[in-house]
């Protein structure tokens, strides 16, 4: 089975989507049954702080994949339009010279719209995983209140740009052949939001590699080791609707019931926002650091190194960086929303805040003051994502879906 997964994010990673599609082809290319060929552009240095060649990302897969590589990325907004036109200028020729016989394309990216929209020269059945979807990307952004300033841009460009990415993508769903879901509460969104049809879409959750995050007593690189305070962890986009702004400015709450604490906040998006989001809330400067990008192998020394992991988002589907931290025994804090609530129980193997300074604050302070209700979270959580979030059952159920769809004759 030739199979083509269109990657709008891919080594090196910035996202869930740039997980996903890693991931999901490191899994895949270790099949006898599928010969895998990738599609996507080479993320340049200046926002992920590192690059790599097309050898490197050959050898991270052992050579098991077939990489195409279209053009760069620079930013992570506008590059999507530019790799929408080359794949549309090069996917029809990789798909004849290989006989492909199906596509793997990711929304809310939509990198094969093009194709869609003007007629695919030659006939190939497509899946597409829907990650997240335009109208709730906006409605997260707006529901935080957030000022404008401290956006990041292409939380700006989402906003402006709704009315038109909102056409494009109730267009574009109607002409996928088959649908991944990574949460059932995506799937009910669509479902409830969106003319069309979803019927037979699949819901797979997301997965994660438990081998690579797992917990540890000492963590395996020199990360913050100049840091001897236990350390929470806020690990994802540096955007409003994610919650690192809100996150910085509980932190004052936090200080006034515990000082022996220190915040870590990594992840791709604008810090020069947050750092100034934390001067206002009087963060003092040796409370907090922000590392930035994060490449993703130095990822599970970072999760090892925390003692507790918190994303307040306001909206979400199924978030990779949580389901890493809950992987790697790391109790978490989060919000009751989208589709968290499939793998986070509260008091079970994590805890649920408002989203509001002061309840993030009091679930942070709970953890602080007891060590024991941490470790159980951990452990908990730990055993959750062996229990229903591996890679190999994702995997597994993403090449059903290929077979089934390839049988079907669409």
């Amino acid at each position: 089975m030739r199979t083509v997964l269109i990657a709008p994010e891919f080594i090196p990673n910035w996202g869930g989507v740039g997980t996903y599609c890693i991931e999901l082809a490191r899994s895949l290319s270790a099949r006898s049954d599928i010969e895998l060929h990738v599609v996507a552009p080479l993320r340049c240095l200046d926002v992920s702080k590192t690059s790599s060649t097309e050898s490197e990302i050959l050898d991270y897969f052992h050579h098991r994949v077939h990489l195409h590589l279209l053009g760069r990325a620079n930013e992570t907004f506008f590059y999507n339009v530019g790799f929408q036109y080359r794949t549309w200028r090069h996917l029809p020729r990789i798909l004849k010279e290989y006989q492909i016989d199906l596509i793997h394309s990711q929304h809310a990216h939509m990198p094969d719209i093009m194709l869609k929209l003007t007629g695919m020269p030659h006939r190939v059945p497509a899946v597409t995983t829907v990650h997240s979807t335009v109208r709730n990307q906006y409605e997260g952004i707006k529901e935080t209140g957030q000022a404008w300033s401290e956006m990041d841009t292409s939380e700006k460009y989402q906003l402006v740009l709704y009315p038109f990415l909102r056409v494009a993508e109730e267009s574009y769903l109607r002409r996928c052949d088959e649908r991944i879901f990574v949460s059932r509460w995506t799937r009910d969104y669509v479902l409830a939001n969106y003319s069309l049809d979803c019927s037979t879409g699949r819901v797979i959750h997301n997965g994660v590699d438990t081998e690579r995050f797992r917990p540890q007593e000492s963590s395996d690189k020199p990360i913050l080791s100049d840091i001897s305070d236990p350390i929470i962890l806020y690990a994802s986009r540096l955007t409003v609707a994610r919650g690192s702004h809100l996150l910085a400015r509980a932190i004052p709450l936090v200080l006034k019931e515990n000082r022996e604490v220190h915040f870590v906040f990594a992840g791709a998006g604008d810090t020069e926002a947050l750092l100034d989001t934390l001067e206002m809330a009087g963060v003092p400067r040796d409370k907090y650091t922000v590392l930035g990008y994060v490449d993703y192998e130095d990822l599970p020394a970072l999760y090892r190194r925390a003692y507790g992991y918190v994303m307040p988002t306001s909206w979400e589907n199924l978030p990779f960086k949580l389901l890493e931290a809950m992987s790697s025994g790391v109790p978490v804090v989060t919000t009751n929303v989208g589709g968290i609530p499939e793998v986070v129980q509260h008091g079970h193997n994590g805890l649920f805040a408002a989203r509001d300074k002061k309840s993030v604050a009091e679930r942070i302070a709970e953890l602080l003051a007891d060590r024991g209700l941490a470790r159980k979270l951990g452990r908990n959580a730990r055993n959750t994502i062996l229990e229903n979030f591996s890679w190999s059952v994702t995997a597994r159920k993403t090449a059903d879906v290929y077979q089934s769809l390839l049988h079907s004759g669409k």
